[in-house]
């Protein structure tokens, strides 16, 4: 007998496929010339990342190295290194890393000629060591230095966002969304989330999106297994969504609307993007947020509802073009970019005594 699938793979089927093809400047014409060991940024992403592909053209542009670490294309590459003396070798040069920013790595992605499954898992367990040593050396600028895969999880985020002042929806995790509906107060709808990532990857580069759903109570009668646990909260009706940025400190507002919740991803031309204030109490319960997860870059989304925005979740892995395209504005492209400048620049050589 062949088990039903999951709850949140039954419907809207959508897939996708990540091209492992680079668009990064540097990668295909080469890194600025400069000394070894060069410094750099390392960024720890995969080959889609176009937030990343435009920061290494503005930053060849300036004379400055960008490394990536790509999880789709990773797997042949000539690396080495050296954890003592902080230098990165990639493909016979060396670099040192000034600046380490994980986004999206994950071995998921990683092709790998071996065939076997032992064989599969630890090449990707070793890159995966690999990534999470890079991240967490003293001797780099690490940004979003709380955040790794998975951290700080959905749960967190809600507690904390209730901590801070901030309204949360009503939430359960459960394997029985009959449960669920019995437990969470008040008769409306339910909203069904995935408790970890969006998507899943079961061959690298072929994704398949786990998307929101909303199911009415009524429609729970008898036993209702979800297959896996998932997020259960009360559905929280919002004519548009907030979507807030944080860059160093420094945070910008987007009102976003869109039909349905998966619309981001199979219809992203019908949503609507416009820059909007942020009310200084929010903004302070986000900030508090940015310092409880030790964050530099994030992206909130909360709904905009008569009674005050309702926070969803923090995503440190954000990606900002899409939201700066549909406002028109590059407001958060040039705060990375500064923040990326800062952490990159020199440090001042210590002043002589008067004499």
């Amino acid at each position: 007998m062949t088990a039903a699938l999951p709850l949140l793979l039954r419907s809207h089927p959508h897939r996708t496929t990540a091209s492992a093809e680079s668009r990064d400047f540097q990668a295909r014409v080469g890194h600025p010339a400069a000394t070894d060991p060069a410094p750099c940024v390392l960024v720890l992403t995969r080959a889609a990342d176009r937030e990343i592909d435009e920061l290494s053209l503005w930053l060849a542009a300036r004379g400055i190295a960008l490394v990536r670490l790509d999880s789709d294309r990773c797997a042949d590459t000539d690396v080495q290194w050296d954890p003592f003396a902080g230098l990165l070798t990639r493909d016979g040069r060396t670099f040192r890393p000034r600046v380490c920013w994980l986004r999206y790595f994950d071995v998921d992605a990683l092709r790998t000629a071996q065939t076997t499954p032992d064989a599969v898992q630890h090449v990707r367990d070793q890159w995966q060591a690999l990534v999470a040593a890079l991240a967490a050396h003293p001797g780099l600028h690490t940004l979003n230095s709380g955040a790794r895969p998975g951290t700080p999880d959905r749960l967190t985020q809600l507690a904390a966002a209730r901590a801070a002042g901030l309204r949360v929806p009503a939430t359960l995790v459960t394997t029985r969304l009959d449960v669920a509906a019995r437990a969470l107060p008040g008769p409306g709808d339910l909203l069904v989330k995935s408790l970890g990532r969006h998507c899943v990857e079961p061959q690298p580069g072929r994704l398949r999106g786990v998307y929101p759903q909303r199911v009415s109570r009524a429609s729970l009668d008898g036993e209702h297994r979800t297959g896996a646990p998932v997020l259960v909260q009360e559905y929280v009706a919002a004519d548009r969504e907030l979507r807030i940025h944080a860059v160093g400190g420094t945070l910008i507002g987007y009102a976003v609307t869109r039909p349905t919740p998966e619309s981001l991803w199979t219809r992203p031309e019908s949503i609507t993007v416009r820059r909007c204030d942020i009310p200084a109490d929010v903004a302070a319960s986000l900030r508090t947020l940015l310092d409880r997860f030790r964050l530099d870059l994030a992206a909130f989304d909360l709904l905009d509802t008569p009674d005050g925005p309702v926070f969803l979740e923090v995503n440190p892995e954000f990606d900002w073009r899409w939201t700066e395209h549909g406002a028109g504005d590059t407001d958060t492209t040039n705060a990375v970019r500064a923040l990326i400048a800062a952490a990159t620049a020199p440090a001042p050589a210590p002043r002589g005594e008067n004499r």
